[in-house]
């Protein structure tokens, strides 16, 4: 599943609706419940990770939003959340109960679906974990951020120049402290702090971005395998 959908509903199926994170006590329950597959038995882990795992709507949303002016239901109530694993990974997969497409008719349209998938979604996940959990925001964020720069920096062979003009365009919207409210009650823009040069670090073949925070993958059971290559931990007394 490169988008990580799932298509098909059984009630046998372990899940979880989307609602249900934003309230902090549920949340607090579903990660708690959720521990051993996840692979950790510290909560703060589990938020980070969870985190990590559920910014993939932002992916979807705009990658459907960016590529092909397609719009997708992705409130809260329209998701459940289906466990899964994938090379030993907790990797849960999306079902929509609602799996209607339209078509967007203006760029005003685009800008509040922005704002309903950050500040009326996933903001409001982020401060249930960081309620629950005491996890800190910009941990959170950035694992956000990590994969709305993969969708706007991705090298789409499919795009024409008028395409990727836009597509540039709506990137540096998202990046704008003018911007910041689409997110939540935010003065500075929180993907824009994430945004920096790539570069050079020894054992990765290619320009990476480092990140600012650690997600704590390493901190998994046998979680040394799953380091991010861009972890800071290990690129800053590689970098080159």
């Amino acid at each position: 599943m490169k988008y990580r959908f799932h298509r098909e509903w059984d009630p046998a199926f372990k899940g979880e609706e989307a609602s249900s994170f934003l309230g902090e006590i549920e949340m607090k329950a579903y990660l708690t419940g959720s521990l051993s597959a996840i692979g950790t038995d510290d909560l703060k882990v589990a938020a980070s990770l969870f985190m990590k795992r559920y910014a993939f709507i932002a992916a979807m949303g705009l990658m459907a939003m960016t590529y092909w002016n397609k719009k997708l239901n992705l409130k809260p109530e329209n998701l459940i959340l289906v466990d899964g694993d994938k090379n030993g990974l907790w990797m849960p997969q999306f079902y929509l109960k609602d799996v209607t497409v339209t078509e967007f008719t203006s760029t005003g349209e685009k800008e509040e679906y922005i704002q309903s998938i950050f500040r009326e979604h996933l903001n409001g996940v982020i401060q249930s974990l960081k309620k629950a959990t005491k996890q800190s925001n910009l941990i959170l964020w950035e694992n956000i951020a990590v994969y709305v720069f993969w969708i706007f920096e991705s090298d789409d062979v499919l795009l024409n120049e008028g395409m990727r003009a836009q597509r540039d365009q709506q990137f540096r919207q998202l990046l704008s402290d003018e911007n910041s409210p689409w997110f939540g009650q935010y003065h500075k823009n929180p993907l824009a702090r994430y945004y920096s040069e790539k570069v050079n670090v020894d054992t990765v073949p290619e320009k990476v971005r480092v990140r600012k925070t650690c997600c704590f993958s390493y901190r998994l059971e046998n979680g040394e395998k799953y380091r991010c290559k861009t972890c800071p931990q290990t690129c800053r007394v590689k970098r080159t």
